[in-house]
């Protein structure tokens, strides 16, 4: 964070459903930038419905009942055992 490699974090889940032990995605050598299946924080959030069983794409209204998506993201199903 705080301005020094902002396109590069490390999370960790677990539960629900997740590989034990399984490392998604790899970044440079020095941690600065994704190389390979950068998971976009949508991304993350839209695997953490999925794992709850609630379709990330599903349509909900907001106070003005307008519709939106709950995520624009797609789940990392790679994750799941």
């Amino acid at each position: 964070g705080r301005d020094h490699w902002p396109t590069c974090y490390t999370a960790l889940i677990a539960c629900g459903g997740i590989k034990r032990g399984y490392v998604h995605g790899k970044s440079d050598k020095t941690g600065s930038a994704p190389i390979e299946d950068p998971v976009h924080p949508r991304e993350l959030l839209a695997t953490i419905y999925h794992a709850f069983g609630i379709d990330p794409a599903m349509m909900m209204y907001n106070h003005l009942n307008q519709p939106r998506e709950l995520v624009k993201g797609s789940p990392v199903t790679a994750l799941f055992a």
